[in-house]
């Protein structure tokens, strides 16, 4: 199992007070694909006090809802300007950690209150609004009332949505490209190096054990809990392929388990430092829980995970030009 220090070279502005609409833009409904994809990016921070600042950027499929990247900061010291939401979403990801030292107990709570409160329903009719700015206007209200209930503090919000497409995807790396003779080159693949995973959550698939297995509600930290990774986005997708190929078992330990006011449980996983995996639970469901790794840790970090997509990219490349020129 991959320990955090492997993972580190490797892997998630609308006002509504004052004035949100006049603050809030979105792009034109795309006309390529059934829902397109879209980038919610939010700035926010208290004006009386102070004392909090954060931002996120919100990468989610406009046809199903799936989430397939956040990457969310808080901070309680801002070391730098406000974040301009209106950047797009690849220069905002870099912004967003040079906010400042992060809060990791308090990112953990609003990230996860974003993420349910920020629906899959509501994703999707965002995405397919013909009045993006208005349902964005709504969005950005429940999501800022969930914040302030949480902090207990009045909040200021700066909030812009982006659409994206397929294709504008898959130049920049995020999706994979249809396979063929001249589908990828090594350049294409080299767009997400340098880029920071700060504060990204990927979600996990618990994998259940009814016999040998510890319930959610008897979960202690370090605990050593086996889940699933789905491939195909983002950094999620990065971690997926690099296990896969290493034959390394997804296991990682829980750093806390915390619960909300229904019935879901939310276990965070430390992946690295940077990274973090979440598991949703409604249920006192038994987790395959491994007393001692069943392999030999290995060292890896997000640069080698980067660089070990690159040159898999590159053989990819060179394989199929030689079948094309061969045939």
């Amino acid at each position: 199992m991959p320990n955090s220090q492997e993972l580190n070279g490797q892997l998630n502005g609308y006002d509504e007070r004052a004035g949100l609409p006049s603050q809030a833009s979105a792009a034109a409904y795309p006309t390529d694909d059934a829902g397109g994809y879209g980038v919610l990016k939010c700035y926010f921070y208290t004006p009386k006090r102070g004392d909090i600042w954060g931002a996120f950027c919100f990468m989610f499929n406009g046809s199903t809802g799936e989430t397939m990247e956040n990457v969310f900061w808080v901070t309680r010291g801002l070391t730098g300007p406000a974040i301009d939401v209106n950047v797009n979403w690849k220069s905002l990801n870099k912004l967003i950690p040079q906010m400042g030292t992060y809060e990791k107990s308090l990112g953990e709570k609003l990230s996860v209150l974003m993420i349910e409160t920020f629906s899959s329903g509501s994703r999707i009719e965002l995405c397919r609004s013909a009045n993006p700015a208005e349902r964005l206007e709504a969005i950005s209200g429940e999501i800022r009332n969930g914040f302030e209930r949480a902090t207990h503090c009045f909040l200021e919000f700066r909030m812009a949505f982006e659409h994206m497409t397929r294709q504008e995807l898959t130049n920049s790396g995020v999706l994979a490209r249809e396979s063929g003779p001249a589908a990828e080159t090594a350049a294409d693949k080299t767009e997400p190096e340098g880029k920071s995973f700060a504060g990204t959550l990927i979600n996990c698939l618990p994998v259940i054990d009814p016999v040998n297995g510890k319930p959610v509600s008897e979960l202690q930290p370090d605990d050593m809990v086996e889940v699933k990774l789905q491939g195909g986005v983002g950094a999620g997708d990065l971690i997926y392929k690099f296990l896969e190929s290493t034959h390394q078992d997804a296991v990682f330990p829980v750093e806390r388990v915390e619960k909300t006011d229904t019935e879901k449980k939310y276990i965070f996983l430390k992946i690295n430092e940077e990274v973090q995996g979440v598991i949703t639970v409604t249920k006192d469901i038994r987790l395959r829980v491994l007393e001692s790794p069943k392999k030999t840790t290995i060292t890896i970090n997000m640069d080698n995970i980067i660089f070990f997509g690159v040159l898999a990219a590159a053989f990819v490349v060179i394989a199929l030009a030689v079948k094309f020129l061969l045939l």
